[in-house]
């Protein structure tokens, strides 16, 4: 092979070299790049989804929560959280949305997600604006009212219930008292002294095996709907949204919110004079069913639940709940209280437990 030969091929091998060693920096380049840019988008995509997790986490605790922009630092990124009311999503009213986004260096991406929690309820066992399980009496000027009544104290046309559902054979009235109500639609107001309408009180009620709830627990359906035995207690104990326990009624604060559990020593039972002021649930209970709330004052919003109840006064809007088959005096009320039911003050009572709970995750897309 001559020289000039030589020379020719030296210079195609460093040029065909040249190239391979070209390309394959090209593909180291365009390899390191793809997996830093990779590396950047999961980065980014792992920040937005634990945004809407610790967003969910939040609204567990603080079902009320919103906001327009919770920033946040994490894995050398940050998170911007926003979380609204969306009215309805795929059919759930109402919905909360949570749009959460992501930023790693210079990528960006966003995780949204909807939820809700399960609506405020009115508990199945409110049969009545007074659900007792006795015999039971009212006089003086007490007015009973079971038309439906917003918080504001408006009547809502035709959504009330019975004045008195109990299990005793008489519920009966003197001096100046009234008792109204809506039966069949029809609602009856409550005249001067009086039942409006027979059929806005019912006697003898029946009520299947295994027959009238014993606990509070077990008003609100018991461990087959979510309250098993201690679940109230517990969530007082919490102090969640005002909720209090006591078995010394003297340390109740006011007003009264959340779930107010008061568990009466059984050798000291009354509860006399009953501070009511403020709203949520109010439970006076112990276990021989002999706690009891007597002459009552303030205002209350949401439901009193109570083993007895009697000499009420004062004002109390929601729904009233006694457990005892042997009521004090037979006297449920003998001054000027007013009672009016009201299933937004109910609801608004039993929202509390929203509170602790998750949230349920209609939908998340990113």
């Amino acid at each position: 092979m001559s020289g000039r030969a030589v020379i020719l091929l030296v210079v195609g091998i460093i040029v065909i070299a040249g190239t391979i060693i070209h390309r394959i920096e090209a593909a180291s380049e365009t390899l390191v790049e793809n997996s830093v840019g990779y590396y950047k988008r999961q980065t980014a995509r792992n920040l937005a989804q634990s945004g809407v997790n610790l967003a969910l986490r939040h609204l567990g605790n603080d079902s009320s929560w919103r906001t327009t922009g919770w920033t946040f630092t994490m894995m050398k990124g940050s998170v911007t959280v926003q979380v609204f009311d969306t009215g309805s999503y795929l059919g759930v009213t109402p919905a909360i949305g949570i749009r959460s986004t992501g930023v790693y260096y210079d990528t960006i991406r966003i995780s949204t997600a909807y939820c809700y929690f399960p609506p405020a309820i009115v508990p199945s066992f409110v049969r009545g604006l007074l659900t007792l399980n006795s015999m039971n009496q009212v006089n003086g000027s007490i007015i009973i009212d079971a038309r439906d009544h917003d918080t504001a104290g408006v009547v809502i046309p035709g959504q009330g219930t019975y004045a008195a559902w109990t299990t005793g054979p008489s519920f009966s009235i003197s001096g100046s008292a009234a008792l109204g109500g809506t039966a069949g639609g029809i609602d009856y107001p409550p005249p001067p002294s009086g039942i409006a309408n027979p059929g806005i009180v019912l006697l003898n009620q029946v009520v299947p095996p295994p027959g009238y709830p014993g606990t509070p627990d077990s008003i609100f359906g018991g461990a087959s709907t979510g309250y098993p035995e201690g679940t109230l207690k517990a969530i007082a104990q919490s102090g969640m949204a005002g909720s209090q326990y006591t078995t010394n009624p003297s340390t109740i604060r006011m007003p009264l919110g959340g779930v107010t559990y008061v568990e009466m020593p059984i050798g000291s039972p009354v509860w006399t004079p009953a501070a009511i002021t403020g709203s949520g649930i109010l439970i006076v209970h112990n276990t021989a069913k002999t706690a009891c709330i007597k002459g009552a004052q303030g205002t209350f919003r949401g439901i009193v639940l109570s083993d007895d109840i009697t000499n009420l006064h004062g004002t109390i809007m929601g729904a009233i709940m006694g457990m005892t088959t042997f009521p004090a005096g037979n006297i449920l009320g003998n001054g000027g209280a007013q009672v009016q039911f009201s299933r937004q003050a109910i609801k608004l009572a039993t929202k509390v437990f929203s509170n602790g709970a998750q949230p349920n995750v209609i939908a998340w897309w990113e």
